[in-house]
């Protein structure tokens, strides 16, 4: 009986692995600065969905965050290229947790945070 148990474990533990929906593409957020009288705030989209692939940047020139679409996914982690917003290249951005390496546009501190808010595909 215990390997009946065990099989059926088994098989329910694939099922929901096998059934699960595949990695999400992309997630927005909220990019905020923690410095006293700053108010940096802007809202962020990492990545981009399975048919429409893009990366996001931090344009040092510009002091903004661009978004650039790629022909496709096989691009993703080369070398970004410039933008009409960005003259100069951009620092990627591939996940929330970079946003605190970047100066706050307005005041220059490092003091960014970003706050997930959406995953999609």
């Amino acid at each position: 009986m215990k390997t009946f148990g065990g099989l059926v474990f088994m098989a329910l533990s694939c099922g929901l692995v096998l059934g699960a929906a595949p990695a999400l593409a992309g997630e927005k957020g909220i990019v905020s600065c923690s410095t006293p009288d700053c108010g940096y705030h802007a809202n962020l989209t990492i990545g981009g969905a399975m048919k429409s692939p893009s990366v996001t940047g931090y344009c040092r020139s510009a002091k903004q965050f661009v978004r650039v679409k790629l022909k496709s996914w096989d691009e993703y982690r080369e070398v970004v290229p410039a933008s009409p917003d960005c003259p100069g290249p951009l620092l990627p951005i591939y996940d929330g947790g970079q946003v605190g390496a970047i100066p706050c546009p307005r005041c220059g501190n490092l003091t960014l945070h970003y706050k997930k808010t959406l995953m999609f595909d």
